[in-house]
């Protein structure tokens, strides 16, 4: 009955009915129905029978529509709440992945990202312990790594052996792999040690950079399973895809730093070694600005770095008048060096000499090339060797002055060592040549003292350069002759030739005398030759020398001068033996002063 009381339960249904609009309008379609119902009663009438019951229909189609709505709006308030739900997941991960993002790109040094990497990945996937492994992109052994609540050396331990079995694989294929019951997930190798460690859950994501995979995320959880694993399996994946950009960014600002510091130590080597080393050294950039200008530099123009670093290198024409255009001219050259002597100005010493070598080199900061220019100062060196050439020039006209008084060997030994002059000789086997101007004693009776000796040194002069020509020793002049010999200080096989083609050119230089115009008195020559074993060395005293040749050729050789006949050549027979394949000859038998009988000799033609 409407008017009765009714339990609190009922009392509280409707209530919740009458706060939702649509139980309210049910709650009416059901009063009415009872109305209606009510007036049917048991016995109505015909016409209140029929209104009743359309009334009842009418009722009954709306309690029916109103079923159908209540049941529609329940279905869109669930999808409302599951949409809502998805949506505080993903503004959650979106906040998670924000606030990840922002921690993990301040960092720049490898082992504090990797740290923070991971220690962030164990509290957004809800996990207990973590690890991120990040192998040598040098292909090493060194590998990188971090843990949370978990130390990285335990990898190695057997009691994470499965574990580390799926970071290799997960590293290796670059795929996921996510369970929340790795006690009886199949693809989980579930040894022992997961199940004395209770692990339940495992999240392994691979970190893929640009190269491939980098690394891997691994985490996981021993006691619960109602974490992010279970409901947003692609969060760690998505930190896993911040952290490669994150370890790419690190690794660069690394090689980065290391390079700078490479770059910084090699800079400071080379400014010690540029300033510890003797020769001057000019660095110029790929402008031609003075980049450095170290204390050798700065010795050798009397100059300051200060005054100078930072300047163009047109500055130094200055002090090395065609600096600049020797520089353009290197420029141009393929190989990249170039070394020229230049004469510039020290500030305070005046004229210098410099060697310049122009060498290409990479700048320092990376900003093209430049060049090197390694400056030695010659100034003392030229000043000694234009010294010692003038000591030289000087020692030589000595030395020329001296072989028309001494055998050439003679005074280049004496040059050489001027104490080691030892008396005594040495015995070997010449060839000698004597020859003499016939009737000289009655010409330099007719003639005045100065024409007398003009006409021998008209005839000697020609007859000394024969000698000379002929590789012979000028041993002496005596009176209107002179001694040579041939074979010392350092006999030859062909010692006695060049004595015979001496003779005959000698005999023809006298006939070109005799045949220049105003010629008074015609000479005529004899000569004699002997070979034979003689000593050859320095003879007399302590206090005056003489170098010449002692023995029985050269007395034979002066007596077969003294008999031969005007323009004639007389020869013994050891020297005939010498030639005969090369002269013409005419035997004779003369008679030779201190030799008892007669003794062979060869008259030598032409």
């Amino acid at each position: 009955m409407r008017s009765g009381c009714r339990p609190a339960d009922v009392l509280d249904m409707e209530h919740d009915r009458r706060d939702n609009p649509w139980e309210r309008i049910a709650a009416g379609l059901d009063e009415a129905l009872d109305d209606a119902r009510r007036l049917a009663g048991p016995s109505p009438s015909p016409k209140s029978a029929s209104t009743a019951n359309k009334l009842l229909d009418l009722l009954a189609r709306a309690r029916s529509e109103v079923h159908a709505r209540e049941l529609e709006a329940s279905v869109a308030s669930a999808r409302a709440q599951r949409l809502q739900s998805e949506l505080e997941t993903q503004q959650r991960r979106a906040d998670t992945l924000v606030r990840i993002g922002k921690a993990i790109n301040v960092v720049r040094r490898l082992d504090a990202l990797l740290q923070l990497i991971v220690d962030l990945s164990v509290e957004a996937a809800g996990a207990e312990r973590g690890l991120i492994v990040v192998p040598d992109p040098g292909g090493g052994q060194k590998e990188y790594s971090a843990g949370a609540n978990i130390d990285p050396g335990l990898v190695t331990r057997p009691e994470f052996a499965v574990s580390r079995s799926i970071i290799e694989r997960v590293f290796k294929e670059g795929v996921p792999l996510v369970t929340t019951d790795a006690q009886n997930d199949p693809q989980v190798d579930a040894s022992p040690s997961i199940r004395s460690l209770h692990i339940r859950s495992i999240n392994c994501v691979p970190i893929v950079g640009k190269a491939g995979t980098i690394g891997v995320i691994y985490v996981d959880s021993r006691i619960r399973t109602d974490n992010l694993f279970q409901h947003d399996p692609e969060l760690l994946a998505t930190i896993a895809d911040q952290a490669a950009v994150a370890i790419d960014n690190a690794r660069l600002y690394d090689d980065w730093n290391r390079n700078f510091e490479d770059l910084s130590n090699i800079k400071a080597q080379t400014d010690e070694i540029l300033e510890s080393i003797a020769s001057g050294v000019i660095m110029l950039d790929a402008n031609d600005s003075i980049a450095q200008f170290n204390r050798a530099a700065e010795i050798t123009f009397g100059l300051s770095a200060s005054t100078l670093e930072g300047r163009h290198a047109r500055i130094l024409n200055s002090w090395l008048p065609g600096f600049t255009t020797l520089l353009e001219q290197y420029k141009s050259l393929p190989d990249g060096r170039a070394e020229v002597e230049l004469r510039g100005t020290h500030f305070v010493r005046g004229p210098i000499v410099l060697q310049a070598t122009f060498l290409r080199v990479h700048s320092l900061t990376g900003e093209g090339v430049g060049t090197a220019v390694v400056l030695n100062d010659l100034t003392a060196r030229r000043t000694l060797e234009a010294e010692n050439k003038a000591q030289i020039e000087h020692s030589e006209k000595v030395a020329r002055s001296f072989e028309r008084y001494l055998a050439p060997h003679v005074v280049s030994e004496l040059l050489l060592d001027p104490d080691n002059v030892p008396l005594g000789g040495t015995r070997l086997t010449a060839t000698m040549l004597f020859a003499d101007i016939r009737g000289f004693t009655e010409l330099s009776e007719r003639l005045m003292p100065e024409e007398v000796v003009e006409m021998l040194n008209r005839y000697l002069a020609p007859t000394v350069d024969v000698v000379l020509a002929n590789l012979g020793l000028l041993d002496k002049y005596y009176g209107d002759g002179i001694m040579a010999v041939f074979g010392a200080p350092r006999p030859a096989a062909d010692d006695t030739n060049r004595a015979v083609l001496a003779a005959r050119q000698i005999l023809e230089q006298v006939e070109l005398l005799n045949a220049q115009p105003g010629v008074s008195w015609p000479l005529s020559v004899s000569i004699g030759l002997a070979t034979g074993d003689v000593v050859a060395g320095n003879i007399g005293s302590e206090r005056r020398l003489e170098y010449t040749v002692v023995g029985s050729a050269v007395n034979l050789a002066q007596r077969l001068q003294s008999i031969a006949e005007p323009n004639q050549i007389l020869a013994d027979a050891r020297t005939y033996e010498k030639v005969r394949d090369q002269v013409a000859a005419t035997r004779r038998q003369a008679r030779i002063k201190g030799r008892a009988g007669l003794t062979t000799v060869y008259v030598l033609h032409g």
